[in-house]
């Protein structure tokens, strides 16, 4: 059966889409999550950049919710990058390393880009150096050469400025199979390159100097250990940031200090035990040059191979190199960035100093107590260091040493900065002869300063006294209920059913 179809009833597109909108207004719509929102949003800005987006009108019509998320600091900002907040001291230093490291390669470049081009005598030298297939005497002999030219003060600023020079001799230090011979011959002539101050800067700037210098410090060779350790001091002078900086020679030098930690040097020959000693001694000269520097002082305090080694050695060694451990340990203290690092990372490093102090060496005991005012300064490290067994004790004994008027001024410093925490009160009162130390010296009128510190730590330690027994109100019993104040002195005396 044919079907007709009205014209009337034909509906153009048009009319359904406004029709399709009519019903959609009549129903109620659902809200879409936050999600959908943020994710339409997102959409229709990257549809059209010119759009509208919902989240404006409500703008337009609040001027203070648009100020706030269209503000820099706002987390709904354009920019979805989260950025972190940084102290300008942190970004002037983070810069300030930046540049130092662009100059540093810069330098470098430069360097080797300035070297002139050697003689053809000694370029064949140095290609029997670097040569692998060449034989171990010819090696030798090459090696003798360079080190005989090295020892010529008039040659020693051209050779480093020579290419392949110092590049060779350290690639013969770093090799594994290098003879004894060949590293002795080939240190001896690094060590005299390093000699000329015009050198210290170029010669640890080549690439595998670091290298060589820490291998040949852990050699067992005494001679090439000496050489070694002599060369990295020469070096050190220029170069503090870099070498502290670098974690291989620190722990190359921690091993070097560490020579007799058990027993190594009973072993050796009286000539051998001598030439380790020395270079010994040459790495605590070269750790005192870098403690003593303010910028440096703060890496070398964290180097924990290094803090570890002294606090092992220490009174352990000769006399000299005792004396130059503790003055390495004070030099570190001085920097107030250290103070925490060196009393709660490094172990036993104030236990080291209250031996000190009691010891016999006063260059020693002098060093320590500098040590001890200086971590006392730091109101964390005071609690710990009341706290250390016999610190109290000899503190309170060298403060009494009226011969050393230096001893006895730093002894009183320190007992006046730890007499500043309220938690060390009990802890100073308890101890023998802290107390009447301090009421002998503060009755001494031959010594000003002496006094009044003395004068000074007893007024703190009674203040913390008074604090402790003074109350806003305080009920006193059946006899009398008012309400007195404890922070006054009221002189009067507590009887038991006394007769007039």
């Amino acid at each position: 059966m044919p079907t007709s179809i009205n014209q009337e009833s034909v509906i153009s597109p048009s009319k359904m889409k406004q029709k399709q909108r009519s019903r959609g207004s009549q129903i109620p719509r659902i809200p879409s999550s936050p999600r959908d929102r943020k994710t339409t949003s997102n959409a229709a800005a990257a549809a059209s950049p010119t759009s509208i987006r919902p989240s404006q009108k409500d703008e337009a019509r609040s001027p203070r919710a648009s100020s706030r998320r269209h503000s820099a600091t706002s987390p709904r900002s354009a920019s979805p990058a989260v950025h972190k907040t940084t102290s300008p001291k942190h970004e002037a230093k983070t810069n300030k390393e930046k540049e130092e490291d662009e100059s540093q390669t810069d330098l470098l470049q430069q360097m080797l880009s300035s070297l002139r081009e050697p003689d053809p005598s000694l370029k064949a030298l140095l290609d029997v150096l670097t040569d692998p297939s060449s034989t171990h005497h010819r090696r030798v002999n090459a090696c003798g050469a360079i080190k005989t030219l090295t020892l010529e003060k008039s040659n020693q600023i051209t050779l480093v400025r020579t290419a392949g020079v110092v590049s060779s001799l350290t690639t013969v230090l770093c090799t594994v199979g290098a003879t004894e011979e060949e590293r002795t011959r080939c240190i001896n002539a690094l060590m005299q390159l390093c000699i000329p101050e015009e050198n210290w800067k170029m010669v640890f700037f080549f690439p595998n100097t670091a290298e060589a210098l820490a291998r040949n410090m852990a050699d067992k060779y005494p001679q090439i250990r000496y050489a070694a350790c002599l060369s990295t001091s020469f070096l050190a002078k220029r170069n503090r940031k870099e070498m502290v900086s670098n974690r291989i020679l620190m722990y190359a030098i921690a091993r070097v200090i560490e020579v007799d930690r058990h027993g190594h040097l009973e072993k050796k020959t009286a000539k051998e035990k001598k030439v380790l000693m020395a270079a010994r001694m040459c790495t605590l000269k070269m750790l005192l040059h870098l403690s003593k520097n303010k910028d440096v002082s703060p890496k070398l305090a964290k180097a924990e191979s290094i803090t570890t080694a002294l606090v092992t050695v220490a009174n352990r060694m000769e006399k000299e190199a005792n004396i130059l451990c503790a003055a390495i340990l004070t030099n570190l203290t001085r920097h107030p960035d250290n103070l925490s690092h060196l009393m709660f990372k490094v172990p036993n490093l104030a236990s080291i100093f209250v031996a000190q102090v009691e010891g016999s060496d006063l260059e020693c005991a002098k060093c320590a107590l500098y040590a001890l005012q200086n971590l006392s300064c730091d109101s964390n490290c005071r609690q710990e260091l009341a706290n250390t067994a016999n610190l109290l004790g000899s503190i309170t004994k060298a403060a009494f040493k009226h011969d050393y008027p230096e001893h006895q001024l730093s002894a009183l410093y320190t007992l006046k900065n730890l007499s500043d925490d309220p938690f060390n009160l009990v802890t100073m009162t308890n101890t023998p002869g802290c107390t009447a130390t301090l009421l002998a010296l503060a009755n001494d009128s031959g010594n000003g300063m002496a006094q009044y510190l003395a004068c000074d730590t007893l007024a703190t330690l009674s203040h913390w006294l008074l604090t402790l027994s003074a109350r806003k109100n305080a009920k006193v019993g059946n006899e009398r209920d008012g309400k007195i104040e404890m922070g006054r002195r009221t002189f009067e005396t507590s009887t038991w059913q006394m007769w007039n």
